[in-house]
């Protein structure tokens, strides 16, 4: 995959936002410099319309008729003009004028253009009153329509020429601001460089990360670097889990072959009676049973705390509990231990069937291990209104209960209160935990309340179906 430096696109972005920027300013600085020029230039085009007018003198001729004094007008070689009287017939123009540039238009400022030149051309109306000695002193009165145009070149040149002071000082600019934007990301992306290169550090083997303090200041990379910590820390742990399952499993292990070496050792230490061989030979099957039930238990348990394992579906908790009550009645009856249970109808949640069936199990069974003969285990299954509804699977015994400093390590792996393990007290310490692990798969909630000589209640939660 090709990869992007966040850098240059960071630098890219700035810069192109400042191009766009420039180019609008410099087309603003062009529209206002020739906004301003053009009218400056209407200004002219005003006062040099107005000497014309000054330059039309009376022709003396019967006709009434006015003509253009050249001698009293001398406008700049490149502009155009032309008088005409009231009739509309030319009385006076400049040499070379083209025709199409003071023939009569409309009236006002507009633009031509004229063998390659543009111009700018004012039409406008003007009143000649000129005094003769015939009239007494009365000025005598002579409409005309006067055409003047001059040329726009100059403008242009002169708007880019100060245009261009702007344009490379934009450009100046530009450099410079690349130049100080690539020195800055470099120094601000320094702190994220440094987190960087103490997460490299982190290994199975070393499981540490101190985030920089150059980082730790820098607000927008506190959360980064506290979600960095935070995961090391859960890993740290999960580790440290893992290693303490497989010491607690090699001990397991370890003790349970012991059990089977030891008593075949003591089976074959001298020659023993029909009676004891077959008393001797039946304890190693023991053994060799609650051998193989810790590993079945530990294959349970790794399967489940899989997640693609754990293949979620729509069951009746009721009845995966009334399922599982059948197959326990025989073992509890044996124990002298009625078991009374409570279903509520309609508890449909979702849980793997097997997976129910063993955490439904190992809970009745524990707690039926855990009572005395004549006493009772309650087993219920509710509906809970309040909030968001669930289905509440609760198991309450009244047996030895389980004193108050080992009630946070119940659901630990391979946790049992009894530290003997002996063969009275059952089990290796991993009903509670797969439990805790097929609940938590489907997203439920288990606790457990106990008091020591009162009996323990467990209470298991599921979102409804």
């Amino acid at each position: 995959m090709k990869t992007t430096s966040l850098i240059r696109r960071v630098i890219f972005a700035v810069l192109l936002i400042q191009f766009c920027c420039t180019l609008t300013f410099v087309c603003t600085a062009i529209w206002h410099e020739w906004s301003a020029r053009l009218r400056a230039l209407e200004v002219t085009l005003q006062g040099s319309s107005d000497s014309l007018i000054g330059a039309v003198q009376d022709a003396e001729d019967p006709g009434d008729h006015v003509k253009v004094d050249p001698l009293e007008f001398k406008p700049p070689s490149s502009d155009v003009y032309a008088v005409y009287n009231h009739d509309g017939q030319l009385v006076g123009t400049s040499e070379s004028a083209p025709p199409a540039l003071i023939a009569l238009g409309k009236y006002g400022f507009h633009n031509a253009m004229v063998d390659n030149h543009q111009y700018r051309v004012l039409q406008r109306d003007a009143m000649r009153i000129i005094d003769r000695e015939e009239t007494g002193g009365v000025g005598l009165r002579r409409p005309v329509i006067v055409v003047y145009a001059s040329r726009t070149n100059h403008v242009w040149h002169e708007v880019l020429e100060t245009v261009r002071f702007y344009v490379l000082m934009s450009l100046l600019l530009l450099c410079v601001t690349a130049g100080v934007l690539i020195y800055l990301l470099r120094l601000l992306w320094e702190p994220l460089r440094k987190l960087a290169s103490e997460a490299t550090l982190i290994s199975a083997t070393s499981l540490t990360f101190q985030p920089p303090p150059s980082a730790l200041r820098i607000r927008e990379l506190v959360p980064l670097a506290d979600a960095l910590s935070k995961t090391i820390a859960r890993l740290r742990l999960a580790f440290e889990m893992e290693h303490r399952f497989m010491n607690d499993a090699a001990h397991e292990l370890k003790t349970a072959v012991a059990v089977v070496r030891s008593s075949i050792q003591l089976l074959i230490m001298r020659n023993r009676s029909h009676e004891e061989y077959q008393c001797g030979l039946d304890q190693v099957l023991e053994d060799n049973m609650r051998v193989e039930e810790l590993l079945a238990q530990m294959l349970t348990l790794a399967r489940i705390s899989e997640p693609h394992n754990t293949v979620l579906c729509e069951v009746d908790l009721a009845l995966e509990v009334e399922s599982a009550l059948k197959n326990i009645a025989s073992f509890a009856e044996h124990r002298g231990i009625q078991v009374v249970s409570s279903l509520a109808q309609d508890t449909k949640v979702r849980l793997s069937p097997n997976a129910a069936q063993i955490l439904i199990s190992n809970l009745v069974m524990n707690s039926v291990q855990h009572s005395s003969p004549g006493s009772e285990v309650r087993v219920a299954v509710r509906l809970e209104s309040s909030g968001d509804r669930r289905a509440m699977l609760e198991v309450q015994d009244f047996g030895s209960g389980i004193a108050a400093q080992n009630l946070p390590h119940v659901f630990e792996r391979f946790f049992r209160e009894d530290p003997s393990r002996s063969r009275e007290t059952g089990g290796v310490g991993l009903g509670l935990a797969i439990c805790k692990s097929i609940v938590e798969s489907a997203g439920g909630m288990i606790e457990l309340e106990s008091v020591q000589g009162e009996g323990t209640n467990v209470r298991v939660s599921f979102h409804l179906a």
